[in-house]
């Protein structure tokens, strides 16, 4: 599927926080997470649009730090789901990562979400960690990197 990728602005905030609550439950971001990526120097929030702009297919935040960059928030609107956006926000991501010089990324990913885990894996990442009991559900979160 064809799409546009622009910076995140506040005008997508309301449609982001319900993307955001149908992928996460209980774990999602925050209206004042979302408008603080706004202001945050080395944050980088892409919001991936259909052609005409008018549905948001997915978005993804990276932070931008030395010779690193950390994915803290990657999300495909439920309605996509299966469609390779997720795949296509990724690699757009690791591009932007490799011309800012970045020598490696990394993520993490709840351990119940094996479609993400996947994905992540088919792109290259591997596992080098967990977080035990990290998310509110008491669930493990994986810690995953790629060289670049």
């Amino acid at each position: 599927m064809d799409m546009i990728f622009k910076p995140m602005d506040e005008s997508h905030i309301d449609r982001l926080l319900k993307i955001e609550e149908k992928c996460f439950l209980g774990d999602s971001w925050t209206r004042l997470m979302f408008e603080s990526e706004v202001k945050n120097k080395i944050s980088s929030f892409i919001v991936a649009l259909s052609n005409d702009e008018e549905a948001i297919l997915g978005y993804c935040c990276v932070w931008f730090i030395a010779d690193f960059a950390e994915i803290t928030n990657i999300a495909v609107s439920p309605e996509f789901w299966r469609q390779g956006i997720g795949k296509t926000i990724l690699y757009y991501i690791i591009e932007k990562s490799k011309k800012n010089k970045c020598k490696y990324i990394n993520l993490e990913v709840k351990s119940t979400n094996i479609a993400a885990i996947s994905l992540y894996e088919k792109m290259g990442f591997v596992s080098v960690g967990q977080r035990k009991k990290y998310y509110k559900d008491n669930s493990d979160a994986i810690l995953m990197t790629k060289d670049l």
